[in-house]
């Protein structure tokens, strides 16, 4: 994968994460001002799975950085890459 797929996988689960976040966020609030035992399941769900968004969310960024580092130091292995010491 590249850096710039990796950067914008990271990104899309992030918006993601913040959407599920917010979608049963708001589903709570619609419950407890609307009271309805048919949107209870849907809920429960909607909060069960939020693990799972954070999960790709955080392995989607752990992949950007680990090939931003990878890149970093492969355009600075090189010694005449080096900046002289000041």
């Amino acid at each position: 994968m590249t850096t710039p797929r990796a950067d914008a996988l990271a990104r899309h689960a992030g918006r993601l994460l913040c959407h599920h976040l917010a979608l049963a966020m708001a589903l709570t609030a619609a419950l407890t001002a609307h009271p309805a035992e048919t949107w209870r399941p849907a809920l429960y769900l909607l909060w069960a799975a939020l693990p799972l968004t954070a999960t790709a969310w955080t392995l989607a960024r752990a992949n950007q950085k680990r090939l931003q580092r990878c890149e970093r130091s492969r355009h600075t292995s090189h010694p005449t890459d080096w900046t002289p010491a000041a």
